[in-house]
């Protein structure tokens, strides 16, 4: 009776595990899908409006956060190379 028990047991944890690793595998399907998604989107991007405006976009951006945003200390940072 335990070996038919044990037989059990391990019948009910290979469903289960097999179900969860077709879950997993869908959904890091689902994650491969999306990264192409944005790289193909990026490029597109990068070819319409040119890889050096991204860039500088993204430069903007950034120094814009730098000056704005505050420090965990709610004081604004200042920007580098600009003094007050």
């Amino acid at each position: 009776i335990k070996v038919l028990e044990e037989l059990e047991r391990i019948e009910v944890a290979t469903s289960t595990i097999e179900r969860r690793a077709f879950m997993l595998e869908a959904d890091a399907q689902d994650l491969r899908l999306r990264h192409d998604e944005i790289v193909n989107s990026w490029k597109l991007r990068a070819e319409r409006e040119g890889l050096e405006n991204l860039i500088a976009e993204r430069q903007r951006l950034e120094m814009h956060a730098w000056v704005c945003d505050p420090l965990p200390c709610r004081v604004p940072a200042e920007a580098p190379g600009r003094s007050s």
